[in-house]
């Protein structure tokens, strides 16, 4: 059979297992009770959507699951006996076949009868995390650890199902993969998923089996996965009475947010919790089996059908009798069908077991209702009898020709449409007698196009004629476009139409909105988000300002690119002496540094306009001049320093202001000091002119007694004699 078709109670998948009836649905696949014709016994086939049958990531998550199931084999965890993946886009459906759980889940228990006590919850959890340590030992990371997916069976065994998400440990997906309220940290940072992952998931269902909640409950789905990150689970006994210390301290542990302060993995916390259970010596505890569990509803609906009377390898569609899915209150991924509607029972709880019983099983006694006999019937007269025989008859006809009206004659049932097709739908609706109009809505669980049900729901009875909407879905919202307003009231109603909510955040700067209009939203337009979640929209404040860049100290041209850069421009360019400052360097800007503008503000420039001593150091008094003239400079006094000694003559020794002082242009006169004394030089060997020259170079007189060529032989005073500027220098020569 294709999976583009509806699949009904009869139809047969593989030419083997065939539907009874369906036991759940989610937004990916759908588990239907069937029979195994080839070994007689009841199955439980998960049926992907045809939506994604051919999608390879989805067909890959199936065959995951199937392997991952098939590779473990534990009382505690629900057994796989077939897969069948068909080929890709062939249209054969794509199912798993697994043992069927004939009680129900923790969900359902946990909904009809509320939290437990400490013993029945540690009882639980002994179970789950003795089949979870089967996983890990096998190097499995189940990622979706909830009580939807934790199975009761008849026998009362607790099973852990649904490995549709399950990765090796060694290579744990980083993607946030789970349900939200259950999500460890980890999950939540998209870090590497190991086995301690499980167990906060597991601390996190050990809480709500004893308090009846779940921490982190507030916000929309996002505030409530980051609160983990930053908040510590609360302890038990804070929120229900009657929980001791030391399990406290185990839900403590298992969901520390730090991963190395964590159980390591599902045998350490197992070994934990019987290590509590022993020390407080908790009684044992058979975990009772939900009373309306989908699974019950399931077997109601498949005997209504009849459908094991029939030929077995009968392929004919039936029309399936189920009524209208229902949204659990409790966090959860899955969607049940309801049966049909029963008086419920008195509200259930846990009891402690008496001190003579080793065992609770927690049947439920409900009180048998006294009648009071009736008055005997007299037979002393029989003309009255016939008399009142004949009043009864013709009652009994009126009333059930009045009851044939007002029942089944005026008043129809609301057909069964999930997973049909619009047209057949509007068909099958106006077939029973009720007018058909279609409505829209978002939904986390249904794909776009798909039903969802009915308003009223399937299987309710109302006048014939009245109309009955055909609930469509959309899929998930997309967070809409903002409109071109920019207004919060339009954007506010598109997104009311797509149930998402709206809060203002604070407000940003933008160069492109005008201030007041939206300028973002968190997420951002065209992010597929889950309905009801709440948008966040920043409006524009403008324009952001443009602080003033320090430019103290850069040279001018620096300072014009760097305002040109930041969208600001040069007013004027205002001369000021800083004696810090080297001249055609900014000294301070008006308005200051940091001061916010507008895009194309001006801004005037101080620079400044002082003159650097140059280095005058062993420079000759003409030199000096000349070096200080071409800085914008005059030489002021000239002073000896009759102690100060030069080898190159007469030079300056030091000025005031000294070298590399900077000085005000207006008073830009530098005094210079010159050494007083000379050393005299060797003059040996060189000729009279040569040393006649080097002498006056160096301040010095000359008394020469030879010619020009001639060879000094002789001086006096000698090489190295340190004399005053001026000393006269008496040379002999030879030739």
């Amino acid at each position: 059979m294709s999976t583009r078709e509806q699949l009904y109670p009869g139809d047969l998948l593989d030419d083997r297992y065939r539907i009874e009836a369906p036991i759940a649905a989610g937004g990916m696949s759908t588990v239907y009770r069937c029979v195994d014709l080839r070994l007689g016994r009841h199955v439980a086939a998960k049926v992907m959507h045809a939506d994604y049958a051919d999608n390879p990531v989805f067909r890959s998550r199936f065959r995951r699951e199937a392997r991952s199931m098939a590779r473990l084999s534990h009382p505690n965890l629900v057994n796989v006996y077939d897969s069948v993946m068909g080929e890709q886009d062939s249209g054969e459906p794509v199912f798993l076949v697994m043992e069927l759980i004939t009680g129900g889940t923790l969900r359902e228990l946990l909904d009809e009868r509320g939290p437990m006590p400490p013993h029945a919850a540690m009882s639980v959890m002994r179970s789950v995390l003795t089949g979870l340590a089967v996983a890990h030992e096998a190097g499995m990371v189940h990622r979706d650890i909830k009580p939807d997916n934790i199975l009761i069976n008849g026998d009362h065994t607790v099973k852990l199902a649904d490995f549709g998400l399950v990765r090796a440990a060694d290579h744990a997906a980083t993607e946030i993969i789970g349900t939200v309220s259950y999500l460890s940290p980890e999950q939540v940072e998209g870090a590497d998923i190991g086995p301690a992952s499980d167990v906060y998931s597991a601390g996190i269902v050990l809480y709500e089996l004893l308090t009846g909640g779940i921490p982190f409950d507030e916000g929309d789905p996002t505030d409530r996965a980051f609160a983990r990150l930053s908040e510590d689970v609360p302890a038990p006994s804070g929120q229900i009475a009657g929980v001791p210390t030391l399990i406290d301290a185990l839900v403590a542990t298992a969901t520390a947010r730090d991963v190395s302060n964590r159980f390591s993995d599902a045998g350490e916390f197992l070994a934990a919790i019987n290590d509590v259970a022993e020390e407080l010596q908790l009684p044992a505890f058979n975990v009772p089996i939900p009373e309306h569990a989908a699974a019950h509803r399931s077997f109601e609906q498949a005997e209504n059908t009849d459908l094991l009377t029939g030929v077995l390898n009968n392929t004919g569609v039936l029309p399936a009798v189920l009524a209208a899915p229902v949204h659990a209150s409790k966090p959860t991924d899955t969607q049940v069908w309801e049966g049909p509607l029963v008086a419920p029972p008195p509200p259930a709880h846990y009891e402690q077991d008496h001190q003579d019983a080793p065992v609770d099983t927690y049947d439920e006694q409900y009180e048998q209702q006294n009648y009071a006999p009736g008055k005997p019937v007299s037979n002393r007269s029989g003309w009255k009898i016939a008399l009142w025989s004949g009043l009864i008859t013709a009652l009994i006809a009126a009333v059930a020709l009045g009851g044939w009206w007002f029942g089944s004659g005026r008043y129809g049932e609301v057909p069964q449409i999930i997973g049909m097709g619009q047209a057949q739908a509007v068909t099958t609706i106006e077939q029973a007698g009720f007018t058909a109009t279609t409505s829209q809505e978002y939904s986390d669980d249904i794909p776009a196009e798909q039903i969802i049900g009915t308003q009223p729901p399937g299987g309710e009875r109302i006048p014939k004629g009245s109309n009955v909407a055909i609930r469509q879905s959309l899929g998930q919202p997309a967070v809409p476009e903002i409109p071109a307003s920019g207004s919060v009231q339009d954007f506010r109603g598109l997104a009311s139409e797509r149930t998402l909510g709206l809060r203002v955040g604070e407000e940003e700067y933008s160069d492109s909105v005008p201030a007041g209009q939206i300028s973002s939203t968190q997420p951002s337009p065209g992010t597929v988000v889950a309905t009801h979640s709440t948008v966040t929209v920043h409006l524009s404040k403008g324009p952001a300002p443009i602080k003033v860049p320090k430019l103290a100290g850069l040279s001018q041209d620096k300072a014009r690119d760097a305002l040109e850069k930041a969208g600001l421009r040069v007013r004027k360019v205002i001369p000021e002496f800083d004696q810090k400052i080297k001249k055609d360097h900014v000294i301070r800007t008006s308005p200051d540094s940091n001061a916010e503008l507008r895009r194309g503000d001006e801004v005037d420039l101080y620079v400044s306009t002082a003159l650097e001593v140059p280095d005058l150091k062993d420079k000759t008094l003409d030199e000096a001049r000349r070096i200080l003239g071409d800085a914008g400079l005059t030489v002021g006094t000239v002073t000896t320093d009759e102690e100060a000694t030069s080898r190159n003559g007469q030079a300056v020794v030091k000025t005031a202001p000294a070298a590399g002082k900077l000085i005000d242009p207006e008073f830009n006169t530098v005094d210079l000091v010159m050494n007083g004394k000379v050393i005299v030089p060797s003059l040996m060997g060189k000729k009279v002119s040569e040393a006649e020259s080097t002498l006056l170079d160096m301040g010095l007189n000359v008394d020469i007694d030879g010619k020009d060529n001639a060879v000094v032989y002789s001086q006096s005073p000698k090489a190295g004699s340190k004399v005053a500027v001026g000393t006269t220098v008496t040379i002999k020569s030879i030739g």
